[in-house]
């Protein structure tokens, strides 16, 4: 039996054989990120604006992954904030239960603050102050030790495209941590880590509805 397609169904085809996120079932992310290249912060809010994600003038909060670092602009030409963060060990992704960080085009969906330095677990303060540089000492009820914690307070996360809408179910946010001396660098299980001053600042200084960009 001889099976005759046209010349549409056979790229269409290739693509599927050719592209790594088709094979076994999989599906294209279809994020933001895959076609928007950004040469700094600057110009990934120029891009941004382009393509319609954002508008001009939109407050952003922008984590720039190849350095590590956050941004905060109110206008695409200056940062009214700049800090250290840290992103996922694993490094970046989309996908549940892999400790990789977010992607794309996400908004800030709630804040959570407690006392400067206090524990928060399950985003719910605990009373328990713990220094920037000290290992905690805490063990959860499955009997795994949590030597980094959450500290001082939240800005929770929801993604605004399709590829990252999981975010706020897998918990991913910004956060204060006992783990200052390693913000700069990709330590942390997906969260994004910022110093326990920075995340008082941005708790402050940053509403609920703001526009927040993950660059890889």
């Amino acid at each position: 039996m001889k099976y005759i397609i046209t010349e549409h169904q056979l790229n269409l085809l290739k693509e599927q054989w050719y592209d790594p996120r088709t094979w076994f079932g999989g599906e294209k992310t279809n994020c933001s990120t895959e076609k928007i290249d950004a040469s700094n912060w600057k110009d990934l809010y120029s891009k941004l604006v382009k393509n319609n994600l954002i508008q001009k003038g939109d407050d952003l909060l922008i984590v720039w992954g190849p350095s590590q670092t956050g941004y905060y602009t109110q206008d695409g030409k200056s940062a009214s904030k700049t800090f250290k963060v840290s992103t996922g060990a694993n490094g970046f992704g989309n996908e549940p239960d892999n400790k990789e960080t977010p992607m794309g085009l996400l908004q800030i969906a709630g804040k959570i603050k407690g006392k400067p330095f206090e524990v928060l677990v399950g985003k719910s303060p605990t009373g328990k102050i713990l220094g920037p540089n000290m290992d905690s000492i805490r063990i959860d009820q499955r009997g795994n030790r949590h030597v980094a914690e959450v500290l001082t307070g939240i800005l929770e996360l929801d993604g605004m495209e399709s590829c990252n809408k999981n975010t706020f179910s897998r918990n991913i946010y910004f956060h204060g941590t006992n783990k200052e001396n390693k913000l700069g660098s990709a330590h942390s299980n997906g969260c994004v880590r910022v110093s326990n001053n920075d995340i008082q600042w941005l708790i402050n200084n940053i509403s609920k509805g703001t526009k927040v960009y993950i660059y890889p």
